[in-house]
């Protein structure tokens, strides 16, 4: 799975959100600290509040910050919002395999695929920034 930089960029943001999930950030500060050209960053936040991930507030004291609590949110909510229903794992064939039916690989790439999404709904927001913070210790 190869993800976009609009992802990786929308990641960032997010962790920086629930670091402080109390705070408005504003879309111009994110962009700046992130070196996220702040056109781009805000259609990000804008597929983030229309996905019920970010909301907006309006006015100088505004900004985003997240809808609900980071433990709530999941990253595979996130890469839906921002990348699409995660693709299926596809065999070196493709969609054109003679054998497709009988392949003795396809239970092992339906596996993987099963995996994945359950860690992508399972790892949230707080999931994290545990993992960043620990890296960094």
């Amino acid at each position: 799975m190869i993800l976009s930089k609009r992802t990786d960029y929308g990641m960032r943001i997010l962790y920086e959100l629930a670091v402080e999930p109390a705070w408005y950030h504003s879309a111009r500060a994110l962009s700046d600290r992130h070196r996220v050209p702040e056109a781009f960053l805000r259609k990000i936040l804008q597929d983030l509040r229309g996905a019920g991930i970010v909301v907006a507030q309006k006015g100088r004291t505004g900004g985003y910050r997240l809808a609900k609590a980071p433990e709530e949110i999941s990253v595979g909510q996130v890469l839906a919002a921002l990348e699409g229903p995660v693709p299926k794992l596809a065999c070196i064939v493709g969609e054109d395999c003679e054998i497709d039916e009988g392949c003795p690989t396809a239970p092992l790439w339906r596996y993987l695929e099963r995996r994945i999404r359950e860690e992508l709904s399972r790892l949230s927001l707080a999931d994290v920034v545990a993992m960043a913070k620990a890296e960094v210790h």
